[in-house]
């Protein structure tokens, strides 16, 4: 409770800018807030996904893009099969049907092998993922903490609802999961009823959610 009037205390002493550059005016190189409507859930977790992947990165974590890669290869992968099965062996003059037949079954075959896989992957494994890091670089504060360890955040807001939930999930290199953390933020920590958002306020926390993960892990060493 405390935490809450210290922070809407601080959201109401902040000076507003004016467009006039006078007196209340932030500083020229200040960003302006960023805003959001209450009532739309998407936007506002993405606003929210931004922040916590942007403070990631602030600490020292990379982002580890392979799984990502693996899609788009895997999608470039289907295109390429539906040109074939299209236009084989020549744009100008395709194979003519039926005797195109066994083409078009191993590419219809092949593509929705691909279009499985591909779904496989959002629904089991990635599921609310936003973020997957790579170990922490040596400027990180957590690189002798962290180091030869992976984190998987994955964020959850459902609809019409005031809590976020960031879930920290600590992985090895054996891709063992090692330690798991759950984190439940309220809404009205970080806008207010006109939707502005206070990302330094948010930000702070998700620091804090990495540390408390962090300092856990060190314990166990």
């Amino acid at each position: 409770a405390e935490q809450c009037q210290s922070r809407e205390a601080a959201m109401a002493a902040k000076p507003e800018k004016k467009k006039d550059g006078k007196e209340g005016e932030a500083p020229a190189t200040d960003e302006p807030y960023k805003t959001a409507n209450p009532g739309d859930t998407a936007t506002t977790k993405g606003l929210l996904d931004d922040a916590v992947v942007q403070a990631f990165e602030y600490q020292g974590f990379p982002e580890d893009h392979r799984l990502s890669n693996l899609k788009l290869g895997l999608g470039f992968i289907a295109c390429v099969l539906a040109l074939i099965a299209q236009f084989w062996p020549n744009p100008l003059k395709p194979m003519p049907f039926p005797e195109s037949r066994p083409l078009l079954l191993v590419c219809c075959v092949t593509y929705f092998a691909i279009s499985f896989g591909l779904q496989a992957i959002t629904s089991f494994y990635e599921k609310d993922a936003i973020l997957f890091t790579l170990n922490p670089n040596e400027v990180s504060p957590w690189w002798s903490t962290m180091k030869g360890h992976r984190v998987k955040v994955s964020t959850t807001l459902p609809r019409f609802s005031l809590d976020y939930t960031l879930s920290l999930q600590v992985s090895n290199e054996k891709g063992e999961v090692v330690d798991h953390a759950d984190t439940k933020m309220k809404l009205t920590d970080y806008f207010e009823e006109n939707g502005t958002f206070h990302e330094d306020f948010f930000m702070d926390d998700v620091d804090d959610a990495i540390a408390d993960i962090a300092k856990r892990k060190q314990k166990t060493q």
